[in-house]
């Protein structure tokens, strides 16, 4: 049986947030722990974006799930405006690799901000706050 998917989240889905695809997310997942991965994250309006830069410095702190069912995926997609048009999606959901506070890394799904970013705020920090 194939290992339950890992899901990264950094902005609306974090602990905390009410709406409700993150109340469904926290109960059909467990809490794994905080990490990072390599990257930029921006304000695209009430919500981040996060680019992936493997080879950068830059970090992009959130928060790591194991989800109950695959199935979770669909509807966070949906959340998420990931499209089968490619160039038309808001976010991709992308497999990256997401270091934990222990040092250990996880591959784990995320969703990468797919649009222009020149315009938007960059959040030095890395984390996104509501």
């Amino acid at each position: 049986m194939e290992e339950l998917p890992y899901l990264f989240t950094y902005g609306t889905l974090k602990i905390g947030f009410k709406n409700p695809v993150a109340q469904m997310l926290h109960a059909h997942s467990r809490f794994i722990d905080e990490g990072f991965f390599y990257g930029l994250l921006y304000q695209v309006e009430w919500y981040p974006g996060a680019i992936f830069t493997p080879d950068g410095t830059s970090k992009v702190y959130g928060e790591i799930f194991q989800l109950t069912s695959p199935e979770i995926l669909r509807e966070l997609d949906e959340y998420e405006d990931v499209l089968e048009d490619n160039a038309g999606s808001l976010y991709l959901r992308n497999r990256i690799p997401v270091h934990l506070r222990n040092g250990n890394c996880l591959d784990c799904w995320t969703y990468i901000y797919n649009q222009p970013v020149q315009d938007l705020r960059l959040i030095e920090t890395g984390i996104f706050k509501a």
